[in-house]
């Protein structure tokens, strides 16, 4: 989880200003620099939501297992420490906690790609056949 807030809190509101500044005065250099940050940045976050995402996924599934075990009495593996409501509650608990930050952070990955769309888009509308 740190890769994707790190990733996400690289870039500051002050990056976003000065692409914006850049966008309305036709700053080429400005924009592209925020442009190729941003792919850069987005592939990252890509493949770490992924992989954060099936990690998640697959402690999920453990814990419909877990659960199932201990519903049916099924003893624990040799040298383990039994499950109990309690633990499998807090495991829960724990999951749905990563599930909703990794869904925050999605939200804002979702959010800066808008901004940069925006303002990309608006450098190409209003600075077209201009030169800087």
């Amino acid at each position: 989880m740190m890769l994707l807030a790190a990733a996400l809190f690289a870039t500051d509101d002050g990056d976003f200003e000065a692409l914006s500044k850049g966008a309305v005065t036709c700053n080429r250099t400005v924009v592209t620099h925020a442009w190729t940050d941003e792919v850069k940045r987005h592939s990252a976050f890509l493949l770490d939501s992924y992989r954060q995402q099936r990690e998640i996924a697959q402690a999920r599934a453990d814990l419909a297992e877990r659960r199932r075990k201990l519903r049916v009495g099924e003893a624990p593996v040799a040298g383990t420490t039994p499950d109990t409501e309690q633990s499998l509650a807090l495991v829960g608990a724990s999951l749905t906690d990563r599930q909703a930050a990794l869904d925050d952070a999605r939200l804002l990955d979702r959010e800066q790609q808008d901004m940069v769309t925006y303002f990309r888009q608006l450098y190409l509308t209003q600075c077209q056949g201009r030169s800087s």
